[in-house]
C-alpha cells in the first residue's frame, strides 16, 4: 500500500485521535492490512486562527517544511488533521508535491452519506476557520448554507472549549460546546459538522439534537478510501 504522510502537531491530542479513527477506519484483519503512515507532529506551528486573523506570525513556513519533509519521507500523499491549517492547503500541495487531501472533501462525502436531505449546516469552528470561508469556499458547488454562531457564542462558547481542549481539560468544553450546538440549532442548523479537529475530543452525537459530523473521523475513511484506490 501507498504511504500516507500526516502533519500533525495543531493539536498533539487532535492527532493522536486522527491516528486512532485512522486505525478504526482500516478493515485490517492484522498488522500488515494497516495503511504505512509517516506522522509529523510540529505542535510549535504557529497559529493558524491567530494568522488568518492577522494577529499573528503566518504558519507558511512551518507548513511548507513539514510537507517537505513527509514528501522526503516517503510519503505519497499529505493529510492535515486540522481544518483551519486548510487555509494553506495549496502552499502544502506545493510543497510536498504531492496531493493532500482535503477534510472539506472528506466531510462532504460524509454529509451526503449521513444527511443527504439537510442544507442548512451548523460549524462548530475556529474563528479562523470561520473567517477564511473554508467550508463555502471548497464547498460552493454543493448549495449549502452554512452557519456560524453569533459573535458572543463563537468567542464565549466555542473557542473558549476549543481551548479548553488544548489545555487537557475536555470535561470544561463539554457543556460549552453543547450550548453552542443549540444555538446552531435554534438558528436552523439541520445537521452540525465538528469542523475543528478539537471539538470531537470533547463532545459527541449524543450531545447533540441533530446530527454530528466528525470532521477527523470523516477525514480518516477518506484516507482509508484513497488508499485502497491506490492498492487497486
Amino acid at each position: 500500500m501507498r504511504t500516507l504522510g500526516i502533519l500533525g502537531g495543531m493539536g498533539p491530542a487532535a492527532t493522536a485521535d486522527f491516528y486512532r479513527k485512522l486505525i478504526a477506519a482500516t478493515p485490517a484483519r492484522g498488522d500488515a492490512e494497516h495503511l504505512p503512515v509517516l506522522i509529523y507532529g510540529v505542535p510549535q506551528i504557529p497559529d493558524r486562527s491567530r494568522a488568518i486573523e492577522g494577529g499573528g506570525a503566518s504558519p507558511a513556513p512551518a507548513l511548507r517544511r513539514a510537507a517537505r519533509a513527509l514528501a522526503v519521507g516517503g510519503a505519497q500523499a499529505i493529510v492535515m488533521p486540522c481544518n483551519t491549517a486548510h487555509h494553506w492547503h495549496a502552499l502544502v500541495e506545493q510543497s510536498a508535491r504531492r496531493p493532500c487531501l482535503h477534510i472539506v472533501d472528506a466531510v462532504l462525502a460524509q454529509l451526503a452519506r449521513c444527511a443527504p436531505r439537510a442544507r442548512r449546516i451548523g460549524l462548530l469552528a475556529t474563528a479562523g476557520t470561520l473567517a477564511a470561508d473554508i467550508y463555502p469556499a471548497r464547498a460552493a458547488a454543493a448549495g449549502l448554507q452554512w452557519l456560524a454562531p453569533v459573535p458572543e457564542v463563537q468567542r464565549g462558547a466555542t473557542a473558549a472549549a476549543i481551548a479548553a481542549v488544548k489545555a487537557g481539560d475536555a470535561a470544561a468544553a463539554r457543556p460549552l460546546l453543547r450550548a453552542a450546538a443549540e444555538h446552531l440549532v435554534e438558528c436552523g442548523a439541520e445537521t452540525l459538522v465538528a469542523a475543528c479537529t478539537e471539538v470531537p475530543l470533547a463532545l459527541d452525537a449524543t450531545d447533540c439534537t441533530v446530527p454530528l459530523i466528525d470532521s477527523t473521523a470523516a477525514l480518516a475513511e477518506h484516507c482509508v478510501a484513497w488508499a485502497r484506490r491506490s492498492a487497486c
